[in-house]
């Protein structure tokens, strides 16, 4: 088995040096893999050619433009060699379980897309994985928000199968890429990972989350505390429900 882990980098050097020690560090020294850094930041020439003295170990590929997470990422799988697929977020730290998941994806071939538990730098859990975004669902979580009442995240410590996970770390086979296609680059951020997993279940894949595997990763939350970054999930939003529900 080899793996490929693709990591989008956008002004965020040193983000992605630590999330590649991570990856050193947690992955099984008998497993091959590679570490594609998908770079959207469109740095000098001279700056490239350092990036690549400096870190020959990382397979680099500067895009041309930032064209957004989607983007980016399928610009990394074209390239990855892999029989698994890693698409990771730079402020990812993989603490542990992963090889395990990455073994049962690759033993359960009706499996898409595989997911960890997400904790923060605090270990609590995060929401992660969800129910898929409709404008009932989407008008009452706001309402309920306004209302003053907390989100609910409820800690499951079982293997199941559910409709779509953050894509802050999501792994799936060659043969599920090469069905289903990448992700869809028309969204610059946000709603690209739902759209993966909703394509993923039209063709006959369960997406599972697998809490066993435990990575560490925050998360801005940046569209709750920003107008602009409101509208570009909007935006993404209203495209995913024009694609699948209108």
């Amino acid at each position: 088995m080899i793996l490929s882990f693709i990591i989008v980098e956008y002004y965020s050097i040193s983000e992605i040096l630590n999330c590649c020690s991570s990856i050193d560090k947690s992955t099984d020294s008998e497993l091959k893999y590679e570490i594609i850094v998908s770079s959207n930041s469109v740095y000098p020439d001279e700056y490239k050619a350092e990036l690549l003295s400096r870190y020959g170990n990382l397979k680099w590929i500067f895009n041309e433009k930032n064209g957004g997470f989607a983007y980016a990422m399928n610009c990394g799988l074209e390239k990855a060699i892999g029989d698994i697929f890693i698409i990771m977020n730079p402020d990812v730290k993989i603490k542990e379980g992963v090889n395990d998941m990455l073994c049962f994806l690759q033993s359960h071939l009706d499996v898409g897309i595989i997911a960890p538990r997400i904790v923060d730098i605090n270990g609590k859990v995060q929401d992660s994985f969800r129910t898929f975004i409709t404008p009932w669902n989407f008008l009452y979580r706001h309402l309920l928000r306004f209302l003053g009442h907390e989100s609910y995240i409820k800690v499951n410590d079982e293997i199941q199968e559910i409709d779509w996970v953050i894509g802050a770390f999501m792994a799936t086979s060659r043969s599920a890429y090469e069905k289903v296609g990448g992700l869809d680059d028309r969204y610059f951020m946000y709603c690209e990972d739902m759209d993966w997993c909703k394509r993923m279940h039209l063709q006959g894949y369960s997406v599972v989350y697998y809490p066993q595997a435990v990575i560490e990763y925050e998360g801005t939350r940046s569209a709750r505390h920003s107008w602009k970054y409101a509208w570009i999930f909007m935006k993404s939003l209203f495209r995913y429900w024009t694609k699948f529900l209108w």
